[in-house]
């Protein structure tokens, strides 16, 4: 091996500095041109209002005492309580991602209709409560001697009010709050969802399900008589407007990106067959997280109809994979910032490289010959990456791994963040071929988050910072703002910018990833799976792809990951045609120009972009 000195500091390659652009993308269906204060204000002025009509008949619920109580079992009486409400969670420009609606619960008394009086009371409730009259009749001759029987766990507001004016306590109507998601499937992994005891789980609803219930049912409803309507002010410094309880959480997630990404995630788990995927998307600025979209999904509103409740983890932060080339990203930054290799630095690509008695191959198992560092991030090869560790050697290369945040969690606001698995030099897991294999993202496990955060900390010249999902913490008139976090130094800021300059050319020389006029800085992973008894298994692959541009000034880190495809099992094909998509919609959202332009190195002559 040969050490040549280059120029270490990141310059835009000539290719990328074009005007051309590609052809544009089809307009996608956003609502970017509405205030987004006044659709909040809209949204919960609705709901507001719903909250006076349930205080209202809660007041008059109390107030006709006996007439409303339900007997129990021992013939003890029993008054129905209301069920706390909860705090709302909205995306960064307030929309709405979840709050309470409002619904009747219709219950009837059995046990105390005389049974002559059924078939009318059968006949008057049926249509009420969208059963057919002889259905209901022979639910209520069944449960004769129940003292109590729901008939309908949701009623509107014009059927909880009819029967709410009968007046009688053998079927009731009792208002109470019900959770609603109105964007349906729309960032489920990270809502959760409330369940019929209004208990959160997973996601946000989980992890703050203590922060967004109200304490009890009368400091809530009289410590806000003004519902969120004409007379409500936004909070100082916030300029969100709160809930009915006022425990809200604001998120740093962009609904129309998060849509973006949940659509273009589907569209290609169909093109390519994959069995699923996840799609994450932090903004380079304050590493907080704009998208993570996974698949498959469920809806919140319906949690209770999915075929497996394993869908109800979160894959982007709880489902362990091994990342492939992507890490090779971890490999280079240590030989960089230890001054083992230089971006000219060459080395003898082999056929096989063996070492702690196993045998490195390239993914083709062909060898290139001399090459340099670039090279072989370009050309993404096994052996020339695995020599480079072997020469990086054990303590440093692992020191890097957990400088990156490998093997620990990285401390994002939801439940069920696993911390992936590294083996340390030491334990006695661990083999010299470990250094070897996990040089090139084999034998060690980590969460799309984890790695996305990782390449967020190249874009970010250096530095690891903790990735974050709340922007706000609205409780009563205290706002508390999250600021971005800065974890640890993984690398130099010089370190940061010569393997972007890597990237570049590895993202340019990747043909469904590279844009004209665009620098983008990434790298493609494509992972075998190891399976029990079986080792690695050729056919079964998990691929991916990661980067950041525009590569000179960071605006969005992607990371796209798909499992198990079908079509092509090369991260190059399916992943990397992903990631471009991606890009070229954040481009057309943001309006982002080509580089010659931005940089102002060529006139704006068009005011198109792909």
């Amino acid at each position: 091996m040969s050490n040549t000195q280059g120029n270490s500091i990141f310059r835009l390659r000539p290719e990328t500095l074009q005007t051309a652009t590609p052809p544009p993308l089809a307009p996608l269906a956003t609502d970017r041109g509405e205030k987004p204060y006044n659709r909040i204000l809209i949204v919960l002025i609705g709901f507001g209002l719903m909250g006076l009509v349930l205080v209202a008949q809660l007041v008059r619920y109390q107030a006709l005492g006996k007439r409303y109580q339900v007997l129990s079992g021992s013939a003890a009486a029993a008054t129905v309580d209301p069920l706390l409400p909860r705090g709302g969670i909205f995306d960064r420009n307030g929309n709405p991602l979840a709050l309470d609606s409002y619904a009747y619960e219709i219950k009837a008394a059995p046990k105390e209709i005389a049974e002559k009086d059924l078939p009318a009371v059968a006949r008057r409730v049926a249509p009420l409560v969208g059963k057919s009259e002889s259905a209901l009749l022979a639910e209520l001759e069944a449960h004769k001697t129940s003292p109590y029987l729901v008939l309908h766990a949701g009623a509107g507001p014009e059927v909880g009010e009819e029967i709410l004016s009968w007046g009688v306590y053998t079927v009731t109507s009792t208002p109470k709050p019900v959770r609603y998601y109105p964007e349906g499937y729309l960032f489920a992994h990270g809502l959760g969802f409330v369940n019929r005891e209004r208990v959160g789980f997973y996601g946000l609803e989980g992890r703050f399900d203590g922060f967004l219930r109200a304490s009890t049912t009368t400091t809530r409803w009289q410590a806000a008589p003004q519902p969120h309507g004409a007379a409500a002010a936004a909070l100082p410094d916030s300029p969100f407007l709160p809930t009915f309880v006022q425990q809200d959480l604001i998120l740093t997630i962009d609904r129309v990106i998060q849509h973006m990404a949940e659509e273009t995630l589907r569209a290609a788990i169909a093109e390519y067959k994959a069995e699923g995927g996840t799609v994450i998307i932090l903004s380079a600025a304050d590493h907080s997280l704009l998208a993570m979209a996974s698949a498959p999904d469920f809806n919140p509103n319906d949690y209770g109809n999915v075929a497996d409740i394993e869908v109800f983890v979160n894959p982007a932060i709880s489902k362990l994979y091994e990342p492939g080339s992507v890490f090779k990203l971890v490999t280079f930054a240590a030989a960089l910032e230890h001054g083992v290799i230089t971006p000219q630095s060459t080395f003898l690509d082999e056929d096989e490289f063996v070492y702690g008695e196993r045998v490195i191959q390239n993914w083709d198992k062909k060898g290139r010959g001399e090459v340099t560092a670039t090279e072989a991030l370009v050309q993404s090869l096994n052996v020339t990456t695995a020599k480079i560790a072997v020469e990086v050697g054990r303590d440093a290369f692992y020191k890097m791994v957990r400088r990156f945040g490998f093997g620990q969690i990285t401390g994002v606001e939801l439940f069920g963040e696993a911390p992936g698995i590294v083996k340390m030099p030491g334990k006695g897991s661990w083999y010299p071929a470990d250094l070897a294999m996990n040089s090139f993202g084999q034998g060690i496990s980590v969460t799309p988050l984890q790695m996305a955060n990782a390449v967020a900390a190249i874009a970010a010249d250096g530095v690891l910072y903790r990735p974050h999902l709340l922007h706000q913490m609205i409780d009563g008139e205290k706002v508390t703002t999250v600021e971005p976090q800065p974890i640890s130094r993984a690398i130099s800021a010089e370190t940061a910018a010569t393997l972007t300059a890597m990237m570049v050319e590895a993202a340019a020389n990747t043909p469904t990833v590279a844009l004209p006029g665009y620098a983008i800085a990434g790298k493609s992973g494509t992972a075998q799976i190891p399976l029990p008894d079986q080792g690695y298994v050729d056919d079964l692959t998990i691929t991916s792809f990661a980067g950041f541009f525009p590569a000179d000034d960071p605006q969005f880190v992607i990371l796209v990951k798909l499992v198990r495809p079908q079509n092509s099992r090369w991260a190059t094909w399916n992943a990397g045609a992903l990631f471009q998509t991606i890009v070229r919609h954040l481009i057309q959202l943001h309006s982002i120009p080509p580089d010659a332009i931005r940089l102002g190195l060529q006139p704006d002559t068009e005011s198109e972009t792909p």
